[in-house]
């Protein structure tokens, strides 16, 4: 009886091994053809951030790059303590939670709006996508040319409401920020729309159903309803939105270049100025570091939150 079990387990777990062995064969030339591709991706995302490390712990500048010289923490020290830093920090966080606000509530409202049975729903669907498809260049080079004074499409409007035509809304500091702020939520308001309404879509009618039989009113049920069982999607939407926000760069550069003064100086358009203005490598390495921790911690928060959230459902 003993000899039987052998003779019937042994042959099973050759068999195994036999199988494991040709399945490791049919991968390894899979893995060998992506090794290349693998190795310059890594190679190009990698040394980036292994230099830049480097050269924030370094008095590097780029008009006298033989004397590089070791430094410390002296590039993070100068970040905390620079009056442009602040500045750029509280440029920063206004706008992103201006902007990142402005899309929310937008994007929720037109998902509202958009969740129901119409003619021309597609249609309208397809126009509210629109700006998803043009680049932050050329939305920047759009706004420029409806903001310029005299004869853009904006100032033309305020006219009407007896404003002067030739106000320069991006040249002022009272009104710069504001104006990239509106031209962000044009542009990026169609993401928060798409993701909000697919979580619409995606809720089970039952309940809402049952909430209207028992009389409650559209506001009880999206305050009630709706937007506790949205509400894991809306932390990854204002996540997403909230870490590209952050790190704007390209839309600043061409509709103001920071100014005027320092009034639309972002923290990324501080780096930019601190490497390729002043040529200070090394402080402006310091600065992209500083970035980099700022949006890990921001992410944290909003998946720590997230988890915490689908734990207690």
């Amino acid at each position: 009886m003993a000899g039987y079990e052998v003779a019937t387990v042994r042959p099973a777990r050759a068999e195994d091994s036999l199988l494991r062995r040709l399945r490791r064969s049919r991968t390894l030339p899979g893995y060998l053809f992506l090794a290349p591709a693998l190795i310059v991706t890594v190679a190009i995302m990698l040394y980036p951030l292994v230099f830049s490390l480097q050269t924030s712990f370094e008095s590097y500048q780029l008009a006298r790059p033989e004397e590089r010289e070791f430094i410390g923490l002296d590039n993070y020290l100068w970040t905390i303590q620079s009056p442009n830093f602040l500045n750029s920090i509280t440029v920063t966080l206004v706008f992103t939670a201006a902007a990142v606000t402005l899309e929310f509530l937008l994007g929720l409202a037109l998902a509202l709006l958009v969740n129901r049975e119409f003619r021309g729903q597609g249609l309208v669907r397809t126009m509210l996508m629109l700006p998803l498809f043009l680049t932050p260049s050329v939305v920047g080079l759009l706004f420029v040319r409806l903001y310029y004074p005299g004869d853009g499409l904006v100032p033309l409007f305020l006219s009407l409401f007896g404003l002067d035509n030739n106000f320069p809304l991006l040249g002022t500091r009272a009104t710069a920020l504001p104006a990239i702020i509106l031209m962000d939520v044009w542009r990026t308001t169609p993401f928060m729309f798409l993701v909000l309404l697919a979580g619409l879509q995606s809720l089970p009618q039952e309940v809402i159903e049952a909430a209207q039989i028992d009389g409650a009113s559209p506001w009880q049920i999206l305050k009630g309803v709706t937007l506790p069982l949205l509400m894991p999607l809306i932390l990854v939407a204002l996540t997403i939105r909230g870490m590209d926000a952050f790190r704007e760069f390209d839309t600043f550069m061409l509709l103001t270049g920071g100014g005027p003064g320092q009034a639309t100086e972002v923290i990324s358009m501080m780096a930019y100025i601190l490497a390729f203005r002043a040529y200070d490598i090394g402080r402006a390495s310091a600065v992209a570091w500083v970035i980099l921790i700022l949006v890990l911690i921001f992410s944290v928060f909003f998946v720590k939150k997230l988890r915490d959230m689908q734990m207690e459902s």
